[in-house]
């Protein structure tokens, strides 16, 4: 079977198996004092995890899966509000420099009132099987718990994950992961992040991979993935190095036209036998991903000079080249694996959608048609109704192409603000065509929303009046600002939503008198009223009937909330007689705000 390399590879669904084992090697007590004042635990809103500290000012290594916000549509995001508690049982807010998910790393930073006791590091490259080692975590909510074990596989390369991987018998339950391995001296040897299968089976990430996603973190706060844009590679095992009658190497098998290394002159076929002077021939994936870990780690923009075994008439001939090494962009989420795609989407149609880069047609075997690719579907929506699909790709709307995102959104936007009540469109789903109709609920059909923000705008705007319209509301914005903003400008007669559109409990909204007129109004006329973040402030400061009424505020404003004598809740959203409010903290908590205020203001 054929291994290709990926930028990004699938990984499989991380199941946590909670299990108890025997300790079959005794930890001194002296190495149980020495490592456990650098493990920490990890929590945040959703879930947590471990970590260990590197530095005495506080940068702490733990999983990326620990830390990220597990937002589809931002998958690069990570989880706000982490909090870091120490051996002691101090606790520290902290900020995520960066993660990955494969590997799966991230870094985090607090800031300690004194300076804390790192971990000292083994050489993960020169570990071997059988060697004592021990693993440090807070699983299953327990305190720091120790479990000893012996390094079962120190070359695991058969699990989807981009690196090698250590396997180790060493209980890794839920919570553990994110913490450290250490070797018998107590020096880490990795990062544990997942156990597979049953008892016996635990996964930890080579230190030396963690810090070199350290390096990239705190200079780039991610982990630039580079390589040879594009092509796709594999190791030579023997049987086929046998039959391309070679000894050795990194098969070519394929280079897209007009890439930058096809312009350098590299062909599907060769065989990459030397890189900068050395020899090169992995004949296993272990020994393939070593190779293209090196690879992944180069400077983008810098070159490589590689020699290739090429196939000229029958006879195998070597050439030298000179690849440039470029970064990986455009990169489709996988799996685990966060990409930098952003994947937009219509809640009120129920089907969310990106742009096609070069690697989303390799990654899920797409044809070269143009338009936007679809990255999931609702059930019992518009979208499911029509019969659109997981990875079809809309081609055109009305008969009109679809070039891109911005194409899509112009002929799919003129429609809904029209509230056309079916939408032709064509898609393509692998080799064949088919033609639909898109039939828009419009259950906000005939009601108008006001969005009033600041000058300096507001972040989820777009959304908000995306949202809307696909619903079938007018959506009306307006700007304020002192001395040029006015009451008068809004007609209330017809309008059904007011919305403070501001998370900055310094914004002009809080303070405008002019807002507050359009406050009282609309509630006299019982209009919906609602508001985001701090902008809420403005609802309880302009009508004092509205102390009475449920309301939420970011965190930051929540101390002025409770001065006021709102009826302060802290939750995400709010709802009660019309007024609906949010912290507004992120874009999955707009997206609840948005739908419990077309759920009102129906």
């Amino acid at each position: 079977m054929i291994r290709y390399a990926f930028s990004i590879l699938l990984v499989g669904q991380l199941s946590y198996v909670v299990r108890a084992q025997e300790a079959t090697h005794v930890i001194p007590d002296a190495i149980v004092q020495k490592v456990g004042p650098s493990v920490v635990a990890i929590q945040h809103r959703r879930a947590g995890g471990s970590g260990f500290i590197i530095s005495a000012d506080g940068y702490i290594l733990s999983n990326g899966h620990v830390v990220t916000r597990n937002d589809p549509e931002f998958p690069t995001e990570a989880e706000e509000s982490v909090t870091v508690i120490l051996d002691d049982e101090r606790k520290y807010s902290a900020t995520v420099i960066g993660f990955s998910m494969d590997p799966d790393v991230s870094l985090l930073k607090i800031n300690p009132d004194e300076p804390l006791k790192p971990v000292e590091f083994a050489d993960s490259r020169r570990v071997t099987t059988g060697q004592k080692c021990f693993a440090v975590g807070t699983p299953v909510g327990l305190k720091r718990t120790f479990t000893s074990g012996i390094l079962s596989n120190v070359d695991r390369a058969d699990l989807g994950t981009f690196t090698k991987v250590l396997q180790t018998d060493a209980a890794i339950n839920q919570g553990n992961s994110g913490g450290p391995l250490f070797d018998e001296n107590g020096r880490v040897l990795g990062i544990n992040t997942y156990a597979r299968g049953g008892n016996n089976l635990g996964f930890t990430i080579p230190i030396h991979v963690a810090l070199t996603l350290k390096d990239h973190f705190l200079a780039h706060g991610r982990f630039v993935r580079s390589g040879f844009w594009f092509c796709l590679l594999g190791e030579t095992y023997d049987e086929l190095a046998e039959t391309l009658g070679v000894s050795g190497g990194v098969i070519v098998h394929h280079v897209e036209p007009g890439t930058t290394v096809a312009e350098a002159g590299l062909r599907s076929g060769d065989v990459i036998v030397a890189v900068d002077g050395a020899p090169c021939a992995p004949r296993t994936h272990a020994e393939f991903l070593d190779f293209n870990w090196d690879l992944s780690t180069r400077e983008p923009g810098t070159t490589v000079q590689v020699t290739v075994s090429r196939d000229e008439g029958g006879k195998r001939v070597p050439v030298s080249l000179r690849l440039p090494v470029s970064e990986f962009d455009q990169v489709p989420p996988g799996g685990l694996q966060p990409g930098n795609l952003i994947t937009y989407s219509y809640q009120a149609l129920g089907f969310g959608y990106q742009e096609i880069a070069l690697l989303t047609r390799i990654y899920y075997n797409l044809t070269d048609h143009q338009g936007v690719i679809v990255t999931g579907v609702d059930g019992n929506s518009a979208a499911a109704e029509a019969g659109i699909g997981h990875y079809d790709i809309i081609t055109h709307i009305n008969d009109e192409p679809v070039t891109d995102v911005a194409s899509f959104e112009r002929l799919l936007e003129a429609r809904l603000a029209d509230r056309t009540p079916v939408i032709p469109m064509t898609i393509q789903r692998r080799s064949h065509t088919y033609r639909t109709a898109l039939a828009p609920r419009y259950e906000l059909g005939g009601k108008t929303a006001v969005a009033l923000v600041p000058r300096g705008g507001f972040e989820y705007l777009e959304m908000l009046r995306r949202e809307l319209l696909a619903d079938g509301a007018d959506v009306v914005i307006r700007t304020v600002e002192p001395g040029a903003f006015s009451a008068a400008d809004i007609d209330l007669e017809d309008v059904d939503m007011v919305v403070l559109c501001d998370s900055a409990p310094s914004s002009e909204l809080i303070t405008n008198e002019e807002v507050f007129t359009v406050i009282r109004a609309a509630h006299a006329k019982e209009r919906v009223l609602a508001a985001v973040g701090a902008s809420s402030l403005a609802l309880v400061k302009a009508e004092p009937a509205l102390l009475d009424k449920r309301v939420t505020t970011s965190p930051d404003a929540a101390g002025d909330a409770v001065k006021l004598g709102a009826t302060y809740t802290g939750k995400d959203v709010e709802e009660e007689s019309k007024i609906v409010t949010t912290t507004g903290r992120n874009r999955r908590v707009m997206k609840m705000f948005v739908k419990k205020l077309a759920e009102t203001a129906r």
